[in-house]
């Protein structure tokens, strides 16, 4: 396939699985295959047929509870005349109205095939580390505290303890006093930086790339030469850029790209007691 017809096929994986997660099943029918196979985490979820899987992926919706998607990571594992897989890892993390936190690392592998009727599933494979979730005989949706969870909570009390606010000087001349966690990203442009925050708030400053960076310590990454992303704040990793929760989409360089994948990835939890996080 071409580059972006594979492009498009790693933002439809991504889409299926945010649709899914969200309790829309029926999106992701639409791309199964007659001879799909789907294979989940749970030990009956080994079918072949579109009907098959439809039935258990409709019968997951009433026990799963509502997620988003964090740290979200593709990569092209083939591509092959009409045939493309896709593997990939990410967090589920239960929405704020479900009432409880739940997070727990996934990974997938879709293989896509381009036919007449456009993109179809051929294979579904989704699973989660060994060991990391204990699921019950029967059961699709785990609802115990895993170890993620615990490192995920630990993190954001962390975040909240420090309230520390940083002085930045404006080109205007005035002073604003910004936390480090409401900055999404970090842009250099010439001898100062423009910093982008939550809530499309947008700060031009007098102070440099490199001063600004070493000010707001170490949970921002620089991905690029003239770019650095607050890791609270990163969505999804891709071939070659990043999202951020606020949509921006921020380029890697091609020349850099596994380096900065693989940095990206190691500052998460793997979800494996005693491992270092490896490429999927």
């Amino acid at each position: 396939m071409r580059n972006r017809q594979v492009e498009q096929l790693v933002r439809l994986t991504q889409a299926c699985l945010t649709r899914h997660w969200q309790l829309d099943c029926e999106y992701v029918l639409q791309y199964l295959d007659r001879d799909v196979i789907w294979i989940g985490s749970a030990a009956h979820q080994f079918v072949e047929g579109r009907e098959a899987a439809a039935a258990d992926l409709r019968r997951s919706m009433e026990e799963i509870q509502p997620c988003h998607l964090l740290h979200q990571a593709f990569l092209v594992a083939q591509n092959t005349g009409n045939a493309c897989t896709i593997v990939g890892r990410y967090l589920t993390t239960t929405d704020d109205e479900v009432g409880y936190c739940l997070q727990a690392q996934q990974r997938c592998t879709v293989t896509w095939e381009l036919g007449e009727a456009g993109p179809k599933i051929k294979c579904l494979h989704v699973s989660n580390p060994m060991g990391e979730l204990k699921l019950a005989e029967g059961e699709t949706f785990v609802n115990v505290l895993g170890q993620t969870t615990r490192k995920y909570i630990q993190d954001r009390l962390q975040g909240m303890a420090r309230q520390d606010r940083i002085p930045v000087v404006e080109e205007g001349g005035n002073t604003c006093f910004l936390r480090p966690g409401e900055i999404v990203s970090v842009m250099a442009e010439g001898r100062s930086c423009v910093i982008h925050c939550l809530e499309g708030r947008t700060v031009r400053t007098r102070v440099g790339f490199s001063e600004f960076l070493h000010r707001v310590g170490p949970a921002f990454y620089r991905i690029h030469r003239s770019y650095a992303v607050n890791g609270t704040h990163l969505v999804c990793i891709r071939p070659y850029e990043v999202e951020m929760v606020d949509g921006s989409r921020i380029p890697i360089p091609v020349k850099r790209y596994r380096q900065v994948r693989d940095t990206l990835l190691a500052s998460f939890p793997s979800g494996e007691e005693g491992t270092s996080p490896k490429a999927p």
